[in-house]
């Protein structure tokens, strides 16, 4: 996408971003999908993508559309919508507006004429639906809430691949944890014309090199835009606590709790996280590894007193049954044998 042909206009993140996410975009009147679609072209090619759009108030509604292109803000994956003059929010095309009974949902098309002009690799943009019509001539998107899908456009030619994986740590670089979870993040940067989908997994390696855990790379299938970088958050983490946990108050209480929690999240003494990524149309191998240390002391302070109580309990079972066990044997020693009373 070639910045120079766009409008340094940024559309109302404030307004688009707490409804643009990745899942069915819902917003209080409108849910969209599909979320994200991935679509490739040659110039001069037209493609047809189709979307649903259901109405979820008790009433009609009117919804109008809008486009925009994005771009990356960030390394955070947030996109940051702008306007352009010819790139790919101005190829598209698509119902003006459509009226929507309470509960009806419908399939609306949309039309991207890809120009013979087209510059090769990635062009992204955004189809918004909003309950605010867009004003004609006018330099953003009107206010009102919207929700929308994001496409990401790849035009066939001879685009450059650059790029590769910057880093991988643990988050601020912790090395000793008392539990799980353990957040890791890598950071990948693209100097090439498209969009790179970096995928793979972390393996988590024990104290002798056995896996004892494998994690997707990157869950959300994540792209990298050209010419930014992109932080990608894993957390490797075994039982979450649920979404209404209410921590204990007592000091006992909490301590337990803790020790219950990290039994859960079973994990104990020095490992080995390796990252291995494959990336591009060449499919090219990178990784990167880091050590942690993890050390759950109040489960093995409760472990260790379990292990007291049945190794002295255990002694002293045993030693109460072998006295038994002699006492019967030297009763039966003192017992007058039969045949000395004939």
């Amino acid at each position: 996408m070639n910045t120079r042909k766009v409008k340094n206009i940024v559309i109302n993140v404030a307004i688009i971003s707490g409804v643009l996410i990745f899942s069915p975009h819902t917003a209080s009147a409108l849910s969209v999908s599909p979320p994200r679609v991935e679509l490739q072209g040659n110039p001069g090619q037209t493609i047809t993508q189709d979307m649903t759009l259901t109405n979820d108030t008790k009433s009609t509604e009117i919804f109008y559309s809008s486009f925009a292109n994005f771009e990356a803000q960030g390394e955070t994956g947030n996109p940051a919508f702008v306007q352009s003059k010819d790139d790919l929010d101005t190829w598209m095309t698509t119902e003006k507006s459509v009226a929507l009974k309470a509960g009806q949902s419908i399939i609306v098309p949309v039309k991207i004429n890809i120009p013979d002009s087209a510059d090769p690799g990635g062009h992204f943009a955004a189809v918004f639906w909003g309950t605010a019509p867009t004003t004609v001539g006018s330099s953003a998107v009107s206010i009102g809430a919207k929700v929308g899908m994001l496409i990401l456009l790849s035009v066939a030619g001879d685009v450059k691949e650059a790029g590769g994986l910057l880093s991988f740590s643990t988050a601020n670089n912790q090395f000793w944890y008392n539990t799980l979870p353990v957040s890791f993040e890598y950071r990948f940067k693209n100097d090439g014309g498209d969009r790179i989908k970096p995928i793979g997994q972390i393996t988590i390696h024990d104290m002798v090199y056995l896996p004892a855990d494998r994690l997707d790379a990157n869950i959300g299938e994540g792209n990298v835009l050209p010419s930014s970088t992109r932080r990608f958050n894993v957390d490797w983490i075994k039982n979450p606590r649920s979404k209404d946990y209410v921590a204990p108050t007592g000091m006992f209480a909490k301590f337990f709790d803790q020790a219950l929690y990290e039994w859960k999240n079973f994990a104990v003494g020095p490992y080995l996280a390796k990252l291995d990524l494959i990336y591009g149309t060449g499919a090219i191998h990178t990784g990167k590894s880091v050590f942690i240390f993890v050390f759950p002391w109040q489960l093995l302070i409760c472990l260790t007193i379990i292990f007291i109580i049945v190794f002295w309990g255990g002694r002293k079972l045993i030693r109460r049954y072998n006295n038994h066990i002699i006492q019967k044997a030297r009763a039966g020693m003192n017992t007058p044998n039969d045949a000395n009373h004939v």
